[in-house]
């Protein structure tokens, strides 16, 4: 097995797979009105298809790590890492002062996380089941097998199912997934995962025994596949439909008559409308936003984990101004916040994370001690635009850089650090992710929550 890494700080404009700018194109469209602009998404041309399938087929895995200052087309490049089972890093933009760590941190897990490579796996199921389709980062050949190869502990293959006969009320449907693989000890091996659950026609134990994150996570990679074909619109109206069907077969055959008039929510997907309206809010499906931004996000969210899927587009905020105040029995990250301005103050200091970036808000009328405490300045004004979080000799900075680590262990991931203040393209973009907020052309969470109520009642009628 051979692995490839190639670093890109421009457009690759000369030789074989040469690409040109097409953001320029893309905000032209965008701006005349061309109801296709989602096509920029799609790779340019078969040359770095054509490619990749070549990688695969000799087995070699590339990373991309785009150290970039301007466009470089990650929709075309992505295709390489996505089919060969590798991965895009992507730093924009690149800061040599801030972001030298967080490369290091990410060559060293690469190549140290636990991994195998020259993979082959196949996907069975019982009778009335079968194979739908897959997605991750792989290469497919022929419709039983997906080849990898490169397979690590921070991919995941999703595999979805059809209902194609009868299942019968009290059986098993059984599931098995075999992995062939080569170790890094040069081993060949295979590993069988067998899987079997009790078949019911109650449809109340469906909603009873859901899983939420594993259902979202299904949504989410569902969406991001249909992206690049459709238009943003199209796909977040069928996020909308998806969630309100599901609260509405719950409404229809499993909530008491009494409770018609109500929004009622399954108590395993109770979260459910929160997190799609998350996902309508994302990145990958707002109208505003850099083409390659888009097309990182398709990347990752194309072998996300189940762990990572949700705070990808549901981040966790955690204020950090009162660290030392709270009690020693405590658990070491504080509770989250909601994600709404509320709870935003500004004497605070905030970091939201979503398993990628750490957004540091610093509020306008923080206290001078506190900033002196956590990055070294005592004003606003001496905070430097790119972040080197340092680690002083107080309490307050020590359980600050405890947390991040703590969220970084978490995460398998350094999370690139970036400075937010109000007033700055950097505090709007922190308040984008604020999704309960109303933001201009989309609904507030308790607006959502009364779409969906009112398109149930709808159908029910």
């Amino acid at each position: 097995m051979d692995a490839g890494e190639g670093r890109c700080n421009v457009l690759p404009s000369v030789g074989v797979g040469s690409l040109s700018a097409r953001d320029t194109e893309g905000r032209a469209n965008i701006s005349t009105g061309d109801k296709e602009p989602h096509k920029l998404l799609q790779p340019v041309d078969k040359t770095l298809k054509t490619m990749a399938l070549e990688f695969a087929e000799y087995q070699v895995c590339v990373d991309v790590f785009l150290t970039a200052q301007t466009y470089v087309d990650i929709a075309s490049i992505s295709v390489v890492p996505n089919t060969t089972g590798g991965q895009v890093y992507y730093y924009y933009p690149f800061s040599a002062h801030s972001d030298p760590a967080k490369l290091f941190n990410d060559l060293i897990w690469n190549i140290s996380r636990p991994q195998g490579f020259e993979a082959v796996m196949r996907v069975r199921s019982s009778q009335g089941l079968q194979v739908q389709d897959y997605f991750g980062n792989f290469c497919k050949r022929v419709p039983t097998d997906i080849d990898l190869p490169s397979i690590d502990s921070d991919k995941t293959v999703m595999v979805t199912f059809k209902h194609d006969d009868k299942l019968q009320e009290n059986s098993e449907c059984g599931f098995q997934c075999a992995l062939l693989y080569t170790s890094v000890f040069g081993q060949r091996r295979i590993r069988v995962m067998n899987l079997s659950l009790p078949c019911t026609n109650m449809l109340s134990n469906l909603f009873r025994y859901a899983d939420l994150e594993t259902q979202f996570s299904c949504f989410l990679k569902q969406a991001a596949n249909g992206i690049p074909t459709t238009t943003l619109l199209h796909i977040r109206e069928e996020v909308t439909n998806t969630c309100i069907n599901i609260l509405q077969s719950y409404r229809k055959y499993c909530a008491s008559v009494s409770s018609s008039g109500q929004l009622i929510l399954p108590e395993a997907l109770k979260l459910l409308p929160l997190y799609t309206l998350a996902l309508i809010k994302s990145i990958g499906l707002r109208n505003e936003g850099r083409l390659d931004d888009r097309s990182y996000w398709l990347s990752l969210v194309s072998s996300v984990s189940v762990l990572l899927a949700v705070p990808m587009v549901f981040p966790r905020l955690i204020p950090i101004h009162d660290l030392t105040s709270r009690g020693d029995d405590d658990s070491l990250i504080p509770s989250p916040l909601m994600l709404n301005s509320e709870n935003i103050h500004d004497d605070g200091v905030y970091l939201l994370e979503n398993g990628e970036d750490g957004l540091i808000y610093v509020g306008n009328s923080v206290d001078p001690t506190i900033l002196k405490q956590i990055f070294g300045v005592s004003s606003l004004a001496a905070l430097p635009n790119q972040l080197v979080l340092g680690q002083f000799d107080n309490e307050l900075s020590r359980k600050v850089n405890e947390v991040i680590n703590e969220i970084r262990r978490q995460r398998c991931s350094y999370l690139r650090l970036r400075l937010c203040r109000r007033g700055e393209p950097s505090g709007d973009f922190f308040r984008s992710f604020l999704v309960e907020d109303k933001a201009p052309g989309g609904l507030s969470y308790v607006e959502f929550l009364v779409h969906v109520h009112r398109q149930i009642q709808s159908k029910m009628t």
